[in-house]
């Protein structure tokens, strides 16, 4: 699964640097977020009984439990309403804002049912090279497989896959995969500001150390906010020397850094988090487990071992 972010307005949405006012036209725009979020949720609603009418069926050994649709549904809504401030510029029309709704709805519902097969991938094929760019990556630089991760610190599925999946990728091929992370703040200026302190503490060599910190945050029953305050405390905890940490962070000083990837992930088609390039192939699928990326690693090493 993948926490997603609508995108159909002609102005698409981008992490706002910290000069730029996020309050523009609030005013207008509250009673179009309160229709659409109010029509968000009564799709959402009808849409996870209709799912829970087919995959309950008797006999269904994958079938979702009445529990786990109402489950899912929670966590879409508060998702999508989330999401919503950030996808939208404040000159967006009610009608826009309600077509950006109605696919992030769309995406939602098509998620709510689980799958072990992996989603078809884009039929484009992006260089090597290209997809990982210049960033931080854990295994060898030459491993035959590369899988770039578009991720958001603030995603709860980029954290489930942070915990239960990436691990067992690392265990089970040391030698055969390069694991690149970019970013993909979907989620507002928190997000941004998290890219821009592992930005900040790669620096210093401790990109992973941050990374790191900013998804076992997920586990804290009472999540800080994401705050200069609460990076610079996180640097300080890390060894970092936090004078020139927090002037990096406060000056913004990597922001076309995430810019780019974010704009980067865009242009491969990715809506939501997390998002995955392996071996220059796109794939939209979200968290899923090992059993998924297993295969398509072993996919992508009989092709390598194929070509050479």
């Amino acid at each position: 699964m993948a926490d997603h972010i609508p995108d159909a307005s002609s102005d698409p949405a981008r992490p706002v640097p910290q000069n730029e006012s996020t309050h523009v036209a609030a005013a207008q725009t509250a009673s179009r977020w309160g229709l659409a979020i109010g029509g968000a949720f009564l799709v959402l609603v009808i849409a996870a009984v209709l799912v829970l009418a087919l995959v309950s069926s008797p006999g269904n050994e994958d079938a979702l439990s009445e529990d786990d649709v109402r489950r899912i549904v929670a966590e879409a809504v508060g998702t999508e309403i989330a999401a919503l401030p950030a996808a939208a510029g404040s000159d967006a029309s009610s009608v826009q804002v309600q077509q950006m709704v109605d696919e992030a709805v769309g995406t939602q519902v098509a998620l709510l049912r689980p799958t072990n097969t992996p989603i078809p991938p884009t039929p484009t094929i992006i260089p090597r090279g290209v997809a990982e760019d210049d960033d931080a990556f854990l295994g060898p630089a030459d491993a035959p497989v590369v899988i770039v991760e578009f991720s958001d610190f603030q995603c709860s599925y980029c954290g489930r896959w942070y915990d239960e999946t990436l691990p067992l990728i690392l265990a089970n091929y040391p030698q055969e995969v390069k694991f690149v992370y970019r970013d993909f703040p979907i989620f507002g200026e928190d997000s941004l500001r998290a890219a821009l302190a592992t930005e900040c503490a790669e620096e210093q060599d401790k990109f992973w150390e941050m990374h790191n910190r900013l998804f076992d945050r997920l586990h804290e029953e009472e999540k800080p906010v994401l705050s200069e305050e609460t990076l610079v405390g996180y640097a300080q905890e890390l060894g970092l020397e936090t004078r020139g940490f927090s002037e990096c962070l406060s000056s913004q000083r990597y922001f076309d850094e995430v810019l780019l990837d974010y704009q980067v992930a865009q242009s491969y088609g990715l809506r939501g988090t997390p998002g995955f390039v392996i071996g220059g192939v796109v794939y939209t699928m979200g968290a899923q487990p090992f059993a998924v990326f297993d295969q398509i690693i072993q996919s992508e090493l009989a092709r390598v071992a194929g070509e050479s």
